[in-house]
C-alpha cells in the first residue's frame, strides 16, 4: 500500500464479495486486487465498527495489513454489509442483559442469564483471566468453550443482580 494513504476510504478502495464467499479489495490507484481478505477491528469492544484493518495472506503465508477503515460509515451499503458479515463471524459475543442465577456447579460458575440472543445458560472457571475488564465499568466473560458474554457496564445491573454478579467476580 502507498505509505502516503492514512486510510482506506472509497475513493482509494472498492470492496466486493469474491469466490466461496470471501471478500476483496481493490486498490484504486494502484490497480491492485487482493483477493480473500480479512478484517480486524482494532477496538472489538470500545468501538467495533470503526478502526477496522484489513490484512490479506501473501503466498509465503505472512500476512501482511492492506490499511485501515477509520469510518464504515462513509462506504456504500453492500460494502459495509460484507464488512460487518465479517467481523461479525469474527466476533460473536452474547450481551447480557439481566442475570437470573449464578452459582456453584461441578466446580465452576453456572451463569443463567438473558442475552440479546436469548436465555443461555453457561460454565465459568473461577479465574481472573476469565472476567477481562472493559471500559470503565463492563466485563467480558469468557466461558469454557471461549464464547464471550459481555456485560457493558455492571452498574447498570439491579441491585440483586449486581450483588449476586460482585459475590463471585469481585475483581
Amino acid at each position: 500500500m502507498n505509505p502516503k494513504k492514512e486510510y482506506l476510504t472509497p475513493e482509494n478502495i472498492k470492496i466486493f464479495k469474491g469466490e466461496f464467499n470471501t471478500i476483496n479489495v481493490y486498490l484504486v490507484e494502484e490497480e491492485i486486487l487482493y483477493k480473500g481478505v480479512f478484517v480486524v477491528s482494532c477496538f472489538p469492544i470500545s468501538n467495533p465498527y470503526n478502526f477496522i484493518s484489513i490484512f490479506y495472506q501473501k503466498e509465503t503465508g505472512e500476512v501482511e495489513e492492506i490499511g485501515i477503515i477509520k469510518d464504515i460509515s462513509i462506504f456504500s451499503e453492500e460494502e459495509k454489509k460484507l464488512i460487518l458479515e465479517t467481523l461479525n463471524k469474527h466476533y460473536f459475543s452474547y450481551e447480557i442483559r439481566r442475570i437470573i442465577d449464578i452459582r456453584w456447579k461441578f466446580g465452576f460458575l453456572l451463569f443463567v442469564v438473558e442475552t440479546d440472543k436469548g436465555e443461555r445458560q453457561f460454565y465459568l472457571k473461577w479465574e481472573r483471566s476469565r472476567a477481562i475488564e472493559i471500559g470503565k465499568r463492563g466485563k467480558i466473560l469468557i466461558d469454557i468453550f471461549e464464547d464471550r458474554y459481555v456485560i457493558p457496564d455492571v452498574q447498570k445491573l439491579t441491585p440483586i443482580e449486581k450483588n449476586l454478579f460482585t459475590r463471585f467476580i469481585y475483581w
